[in-house]
């Protein structure tokens, strides 16, 4: 449906179609079309159901392959040459008393198939098409308008290879769709297929809103996106970021940060963060050179919290300032100085890490033995508790004398100054 929202053209075809043979029903006898006029018109008419139901398929299938990607300006350009010379070629070469809106459906699944074809298989695809086109020729000509066919998947592949060789200006950053997730999914396994079993979950389950993909003609090379932080409106985190990895070295994990960095910014994103991990598999870092990419675009790790995901893993936060944001403002001071932990949860990306939840009150630390307490009974291995800094600082003593430990703060979180500190205990010991 989020398709078909983005293809008024397409509708239009299908809905001009179905009009015209509610008006005027089944073509019983197509002998009184003569002129050319007469066969524009006729190209609304069809002669049963099934024939109205193939083409409204094929128009369907092309229409929301092509105009998607080219807009509806091209596709309307597209579908009106295929039925001015399909329409042209058939009566020249045929004669007259052909009906229907093959020209249109024939002319987009052409450019469809071919512009979401990847490079390396354009030349099998076009091979294809005019595979399918010659058996019609051979075996169904004269009870189809053979020749109308031929002529719309030409214009229609035409325009898709002259977008391919001229229409692209390099690799641009693109809303993700939900036909991106195949190819998006291919991506993230060539890296880690956990991460791409549950990106595909998470996509197919909750949508791909705030995801980006990086374009080539068609090609995904990359995808990117982000999620705002639910607590802070102008703080986002990265969402799943992977790139080919055969484009790799060619500046496009750059881009791709660079030009999502600006998409925040016009949101008044001001800071976003990076959650990744020391993961190895068999002494290789998985994650090693998207840390690179971080750092050679100025992020720099601010959190590191050992054990987290695993007693052999860390999780790693960086933080990037967005210098395309607005200046950040200071918070309010506050006179409340004390911290109530009222439960636990299981912590995000881990399946034995408690996280401790928590509310402002007036003074002092009440609370926490009972939670930690809790935590232990459900085997859990490691409590978390994530706090603006006035409040860690406020109760560090306190913290400290209950077996907490400080790992960091992830700087200016809630406002200039003012950062969330991280605090962790290890609950396997006595």
């Amino acid at each position: 449906m989020k398709e078909l929202s983005r293809c008024p053209v397409t509708i239009s075809l299908i809905l001009l179609g179905a009009a015209g043979y509610a008006i005027w029903g089944p073509v019983r006898y197509s002998g009184n079309l003569i002129s050319f006029p007469d066969h524009l018109i006729g190209a609304f008419r069809h002669g049963d159901l099934s024939h109205l139901a193939l083409n409204f398929l094929l128009i369907l299938i092309g229409g929301t392959l092509t105009e998607p990607r080219v807009g509806s300006w091209q596709t309307a350009a597209i579908a009106m040459m295929c039925l001015l010379f399909g329409t042209g070629a058939e009566l020249a070469v045929a004669g007259p008393g052909f009906v229907g809106l093959s020209a249109a459906a024939y002319g987009l699944v052409a450019h469809g198939v071919l512009i979401t074809a990847p490079p390396e298989r354009r030349i099998v695809t076009i091979a294809l098409i005019a595979l399918a086109l010659s058996a019609e020729y051979l075996f169904l000509r004269p009870q189809i308008a053979v020749f109308t066919h031929i002529t719309a998947a030409v214009i229609g592949a035409g325009f898709a290879m002259f977008n391919s060789l001229f229409g692209s200006k390099g690799p641009v950053l693109k809303p993700m769709e939900l036909h991106h997730v195949s190819p998006v999914i291919a991506i993230i396994a060539q890296t880690d297929e956990d991460d791409a079993h549950e990106a595909e979950s998470t996509f197919l389950d909750d949508g791909v809103e705030n995801m980006f993909v990086l374009q080539d003609r068609g090609r995904v090379l990359g995808v990117i996106g982000f999620d705002l932080d639910e607590q802070v409106p102008d703080l986002a985190w990265l969402s799943w970021t992977y790139l080919d990895q055969a484009q790799t070295g060619k500046g496009l994990g750059s881009q791709m940060l660079n030009d999502l960095l600006g998409k925040l910014a016009q949101q008044g994103v001001r800071k976003i963060f990076v959650e990744t991990s020391d993961y190895e598999e068999f002494g290789k870092k998985i994650y090693a050179s998207a840390h690179r990419l971080y750092e050679e675009f100025g992020a720099a790790v601010e959190l590191t919290v050992p054990a987290y995901h695993s007693p052999t893993e860390a999780k790693i936060i960086y933080g990037l300032e967005n210098p395309e944001a607005p200046e950040m403002a200071t918070p309010e001071p506050t006179a409340s100085t004390g911290l109530a932990i009222a439960e636990i949860h299981k912590a995000a990306e881990t399946d034995d890490v408690a996280g401790l939840r928590w509310t402002e009150t007036a003074e002092g630390l009440s609370g926490l033995d009972q939670q930690l307490a809790l935590a232990q009974q459900q085997h859990y291995r490691m409590a978390v508790l994530a706090i603006p800094s006035d409040l860690s600082d406020a109760n560090t003593a306190a913290l400290k004398d209950h077996g907490l430990h400080l790992c960091g703060a992830l700087k200016d979180f809630y406002g200039a100054g003012l950062h969330q500190c991280w605090w962790t205990r290890d609950l396997t010991e006595a």
